[in-house]
């Protein structure tokens, strides 16, 4: 191969991985509707108890991601300004299978649960103050 090839293949691959990357970067913190599948707190690996009776912020970490305290701050903020409202959390270091049975691709993520467990709403990665509220919003207001 000659020299101005290699560098057009070299510039094609860089050119299609920045185009990758920049797509997976844009939907951080993006707010999604749930799809009202009903999660109980056994089926993420917690004790009886956890959820909240108007409505649940599951926060979805790993052991690897700085984001999840700045998250878990804003999260314990909504939960104590929202009778009802309970923050658990779930490790996806230590339960890696949750992630592929939630389609989680990135931490944090926060899967917001109504009072019956049923998902209504999830943020993907660090989602801000005011993304999370409307996050809680879905799940305490559910117009199905």
């Amino acid at each position: 191969m000659t020299p101005l090839v290699v560098l057009v293949v070299v510039l094609v691959a860089a050119t299609v991985a920045g185009v990758v990357g920049w797509l997976w970067w844009r939907g951080d913190g993006t707010l999604r509707p749930g799809s009202g599948e009903q999660v109980l707190p056994a089926d993420v690996r917690l004790p009886e108890g956890s959820f909240g009776g108007a409505a649940t912020l599951l926060l979805l970490t790993s052991q690897q991601d700085d984001r999840s305290t700045a998250v878990r701050s804003h999260l314990a903020r909504l939960a104590q300004a929202h009778p009802g409202t309970a923050l658990a959390e779930v490790d996806l270091t230590r339960h890696g299978d949750l992630a592929g049975r939630y389609a989680v691709t990135r931490t944090p993520s926060v899967l917001v649960l109504d009072g019956d467990g049923r998902l209504r709403a999830r943020v993907k990665g660090a989602g801000d103050a005011a993304v999370l509220a409307r996050a809680l919003d879905a799940a305490l207001d559910p117009r199905d």
